[in-house]
């Protein structure tokens, strides 16, 4: 794996996003995510896994600078490895803990939400869906798997907002489970999957799948349906003049 690091810790795992500075993620890494869940939950031997990033960023993202240049083809190709990567995820039976070391817009959010429970740092990082104001329409599973965390009301206005939330008001909205200082952030979310890593593995992998069945059958076997109309619009011309400006602006 060139972007994901897996530590084995007994019977756990740490899983670290390591590309570049801020960890933004193109298609190559998306596929190597999805690929170490695979392998993971395949793996007899680990009860559970914790992901994380590193410095100040869990995951910043898309890497909108490389995305936004894909042509068509290459286009669908990656949402359809998004697609994969967060169905993978979801549909892990094992505890999966997110140590949110700093800054996770977007896609980072995503990644964070396809986890089991989230622990967040303390101080200025912002998370949340910020998809509609940089011209990228969201797909209605990754609405529903937001609700199903923060409810239905504040998914519906935080994601007509693009509201990104510091960690004081993305624990209040239920998006994480404890903020606290960024030195400690791993520490309690090792803690958090220990516990839940000493269950029945069997009881607990069917019971979280008979809870996220409907979303992942969204993910896995719907894909056309519900992220066909987001692969369109991220060809519309509108769209694209404000993901283009937003490429300008970050290239500058």
């Amino acid at each position: 794996m060139e972007f994901i690091r897996t530590e084995h810790r007994e019977n756990l795992a740490v899983v670290t996003l390591d590309r570049g500075t801020a960890n933004a993620l193109n298609k190559a890494m998306i596929d190597e995510l999805a690929e170490t869940f695979k392998q993971l939950d395949r793996d007899s031997s680990v009860r559970g896994a914790l992901i994380t990033g590193k410095g100040n960023f869990f995951s910043a993202g898309l890497d909108v600078l490389e995305v936004a240049a894909y042509d068509e083809k290459t286009s669908q190709e990656f949402w359809q490895s998004f697609a994969t990567m967060i169905g993978t995820m979801l549909s892990f039976g094992k505890p999966l803990v997110a140590a949110v070391n700093g800054h996770s817009p977007a896609g980072g959010a995503i990644v964070a939400l396809t986890c089991d429970f989230r622990y967040m740092a303390d101080g200025k990082f912002r998370i949340g869906l910020n998809e509609v104001p940089v011209g990228i329409a969201v797909p209605q599973p990754i609405f529903e798997m937001y609700a199903a965390v923060v409810g239905q009301k504040n998914a519906y206005q935080f994601l007509l907002q693009g509201k990104l939330l510091l960690p004081a008001e993305a624990l209040q909205s239920g998006f994480v489970d404890e903020v606290c200082p960024q030195e400690e952030v791993f520490d309690r979310a090792w803690t958090r999957l220990k516990e839940l890593a000493a269950f029945e593995p069997k009881t607990f992998a069917l019971t979280k799948r008979n809870m996220r069945a409907g979303l992942v059958h969204k993910y896995t076997t719907h894909y056309d349906e519900f992220f066909g109309p987001t692969l369109h619009h991220w060809q519309d011309p509108d769209a694209r003049n404000v993901l283009n400006a937003l490429v300008a602006s970050l290239k500058k």
